[in-house]
């Protein structure tokens, strides 16, 4: 009998995997990098975190996540409307003690970026990353999406 350290028996193993006719297949798997936003927030700006997801979920009649109502938002909302960046400037600040951990890839969070932009743009006041994602839930929970709006009515807090 023979052992597999055996230098022979390891010469039959290669012998018989020459036989043998492999087919090799390249898969280009598409890199995709996440971007994890730490974002600290206000107990109000929680609230419309809260709200939102609520109001989507009733929606979608499924649980939906915070991410969820951020990318909702995003496909759903192209441009910046009249009154959304005075409408923004109502809640700031929006900084506080909560903190919330959002994942992105890089797709998401180049249309975040994008969304960034207008809203410094639009506003006098500085809108970073988190004043953009408090944004999306606000657009969502106060029911810019009108099936959104008819389910907020149900919604109490």
């Amino acid at each position: 009998m023979r052992k597999k350290d055996d230098p022979e028996t390891a010469q039959l193993q290669d012998d018989k995997f020459r036989r043998c006719h492999i087919e090799r297949k390249e898969i280009e798997l598409s890199k995709n990098t996440y971007v994890a936003h730490e974002i600290s927030i206000s107990a109000h700006a929680f609230e419309d975190i809260v709200r939102a997801i609520a109001a989507l979920s009733l929606e979608q009649t499924r649980f939906v996540t915070f991410k969820d109502v951020i990318l909702h938002a995003l496909e759903r909302y192209p441009a910046l409307k009249d009154g959304h960046s005075a409408a923004l400037e109502t809640l700031l600040p929006v900084d506080g003690p909560v903190r919330i951990y959002v994942r992105l890839n890089s797709k998401d969070n180049a249309a975040v970026e994008r969304l960034k932009g207008e809203l410094n743009a639009a506003t006098k006041a500085h809108c970073g990353v988190r004043e953009t994602l408090i944004f999306c839930a606000m657009l969502v929970a106060e029911g810019e999406f009108s099936a959104c709006k008819m389910q907020m009515d149900k919604v109490k807090l």
